[in-house]
């Protein structure tokens, strides 16, 4: 049924003159937003290396972001404090919320990337 449908989309379509279609809608704009995060912090200057950017996807800890980095000669810094991200998808907020206590994320930051693990608020449990 499904295959019939698209194949009559495609012959309606094949049949409109082109002037009389409308544009096709635009794909919904993602809801941007401002957010804050604190958190511990890996600071790195330089672009990731795709060597580099896959072996820290089973690093769980900031530890072992740290670990994957010096393996791979990355210069970072480590820092603390509140991080300020502007205009990033909301989807991408929630997603860095929900993520397990402990659990890095990297975010851009300018030329380079930031390696942030959120700290538990005050009113944790």
């Amino acid at each position: 049924m499904v295959r019939a449908l698209i194949c009559l989309s495609l012959l309606v379509g094949v049949a409109t003159p082109l002037a009389a279609r409308t544009s096709p809608p635009t794909a919904r704009q993602p809801q941007m937003v401002s957010a804050q995060f604190d958190c511990d912090a890996l600071s790195i200057e330089q672009p990731l290396d795709s060597a580099t950017a896959r072996d820290l996807v089973p690093a769980h800890s900031l530890d072992a972001a740290a670990e994957v980095l010096s393996k791979h000669g990355v210069k970072f810094q480590r820092s603390q404090g509140i991080m300020t991200l502007d205009q990033i998808p909301e989807r991408i907020v929630r997603d860095i919320n929900v993520l397990p206590q402990g659990e890095p994320v990297i975010l851009p930051n300018g030329d380079g990337s930031i390696i942030c693990v959120l700290r538990p608020s005050p009113d944790s449990i």
